[in-house]
């Protein structure tokens, strides 16, 4: 007798167990979804990578990003939510990097749980040495579609579409930032990343010129390009840490 109870109780205590586990399987993978849907289409979480933003950003300041400001890729699909506005000149947006491929299956299929429990840090994209390619970059919108803009001095020069002169780019965005213009070293050609020269170029339908405001340590679209309205993953919109300096960007 006694030994049918010890037999039903380790096997009701095992059910027990593989219960708890089925559980917190459906709870991990019900948290995760949560995430991705939220992550993707309405607020998402970063951490600065890089002091390409500085003085403004930091390097591992956290800051909150909103895709629902240019309407969001809904999760799973092509379409998107309507945009409240289009991305502007003078904003601070989160853009898919240029340097950064998406990698193949198997591996694609854990990236985004590397991202999910690294805060979006971490990632299994790896340059030649073994370093982590960062998916994303923070950067400032200089010039929108339709724009002519040509760098001189590491300050951009911006033509609308409907002006016929160039104009500086403090005088054309609203609202004030501040710009580390550093000299390069002697020598340094035009053609070298970081350039403080670049020639004009006009931006076509959906293209966006953007620049870091540490215009000599920032990899931005004077090296790889205008990039493309889908690269764009949402404007920043608040700093959460460090605490001293958090608040509205």
């Amino acid at each position: 007798m006694y030994s049918t109870y010890e037999h039903y109780s380790s096997g009701f205590a095992g059910r027990a167990r593989r219960g708890l586990v089925r559980k917190l399987f459906k709870l991990l993978i019900a948290t995760l979804i949560l995430y991705l849907v939220i992550s993707s289409m309405f607020l998402a979480a970063f951490q600065v990578e890089s002091g390409s933003m500085e003085p403004l950003l930091e390097p591992r300041d956290r800051i909150l990003v909103s895709p629902l400001i240019y309407g969001a890729r809904i999760l799973f699909f092509s379409a998107r939510l309507p945009a409240v506005r289009e991305p502007g000149r003078g904003d601070i947006v989160v853009i898919r990097s240029p340097l950064y491929s998406r990698p193949k299956l198997p591996l694609s299929l854990f990236e985004p749980l590397i991202r999910f429990f690294s805060f979006q840090r971490g990632s299994v994209v790896r340059d030649e040495s073994g370093r982590r390619i960062p998916a994303y970059m923070v950067k400032r919108i200089v010039a929108v579609p339709g724009d002519t803009v040509r760098i001189s001095g590491f300050i951009a020069y911006i033509r609308p579409e409907n002006r016929t002169e160039f104009v500086a780019e403090q005088e054309l965005i609203a609202g004030s930032y501040e710009l580390i213009l550093d000299s390069l070293p002697e020598g340094w050609a035009k053609e070298f990343p970081f350039s403080g020269e670049r020639p004009p170029v006009t931006l076509g339908k959906g293209q966006y010129f953007l620049l870091g405001d540490n215009r000599q340590g920032s990899s931005d679209s004077r090296s790889w390009g205008p990039v493309a309205r889908d690269q764009i993953v949402g404007r920043v919109i608040f700093r959460y840490w460090p605490l001293p300096r958090s608040g509205r960007l």
